[in-house]
């Protein structure tokens, strides 16, 4: 390769380096910082291929909505009960060139404004009780009014800091794991106490039930005893009438046939009588020889 071409290769190289050091592209999305020497010159805001100084360098921060989802915050309430407080915040850098000052990044501020809200977080709820926080009021509007002011006092609290605070929202406020047990366990005890409660009563109206069933089957088995007893009256009487009755037209034949009844209940297969064969109980079977 001849001098002057290798000039010219190099010339292209150092040319295309340089406008690599040079340029940089600005998202719509972002707002970018530009630095020298890692001190701000500069906020550029509109977005498009942006031209620098190689020494120059640039720090990005996010244009949009950001969201925030922290982890629990423990919160210790009026009546002195702890809580642990889940919530997520919506901010928005508004000034990167404060945010940048603050905590040189983006992740870095919103560290910071982590903090506040928490912070908020506490001071807030801190000056209510459980059952408040939890219930939301007489008027189920307090909750509202808590994360209204978690969030006015918290986006004071960040106004040094380049960013405003949009929104703070509570996703759940739920007793720590230990106290959640011990509430479980005494709502458990307190059903079971209920539960047993109801079994004495319902064991009490059973056994009321079986006394009055048993009281009635005893009235009904002695009506129908009753009833069958002037039934078996009637019909006795019947026959002992018409007994009677026949007693008067024939009294012989009446006498045999009450002799043949007292033979077939008295006599069976098998049967062994020590009798006189001259008994007056056998004097039908005399008259048959």
């Amino acid at each position: 390769m001849q001098p002057k071409q290798l000039y010219g290769l190099l010339l292209l190289t150092a040319s295309a380096i340089f406008i690599a050091l040079s340029t940089y592209i600005v998202d719509q999305r972002e707002q970018t910082l530009l630095l020298q020497f890692g001190e701000p010159i500069g906020v550029i805001d509109e977005s498009g291929l942006k031209f620098k100084w190689p020494w120059q360098s640039v720090e990005r921060f996010d244009r949009r909505l950001l969201l925030d989802d922290s982890p629990p915050n423990e919160v210790i309430t009026k009546d002195k009960k702890t809580i642990n407080v889940d919530s997520y915040t919506r901010w928005r850098i508004n000034d990167p060139l404060r945010a940048y000052q603050t905590a040189r990044t983006q992740e870095g501020v919103a560290a910071r404004m982590q903090d506040v809200v928490r912070g908020k977080v506490r001071e807030v709820l801190g000056q209510h009780t459980f059952s408040e926080i939890v219930s939301g009021g007489g008027e189920a509007k307090l909750r509202s009014e808590l994360m209204a002011k978690i969030r006015d006092r918290a986006d004071e609290g960040v106004k040094d800091y380049g960013i405003d605070v949009l929104d703070v929202r509570i996703m759940r406020a739920d007793l720590p794991q230990e106290n959640s047990d011990a509430v479980f366990e005494r709502m458990k005890a307190e059903r079971q106490r209920i539960a047993k409660e109801y079994r004495s009563e319902g064991e009490e109206a059973a056994r009321e039930i079986r006394a009055a069933a048993d009281k009635e089957q005893k009235v009904v088995l002695a009506e129908a005893y009753k009833r069958s007893q002037v039934i078996r009256g009637r019909a006795e009487a019947e026959a002992n009438r018409i007994y009677a009755r026949e007693y008067g037209r024939d009294p012989q034949f009446f006498a045999f046939l009450r002799s043949l009844e007292a033979y077939r209940a008295s006599i069976g297969q098998g049967t062994q009588l020590v009798i006189s064969p001259s008994s007056e109980f056998f004097r039908y079977f005399e008259a048959a020889k």
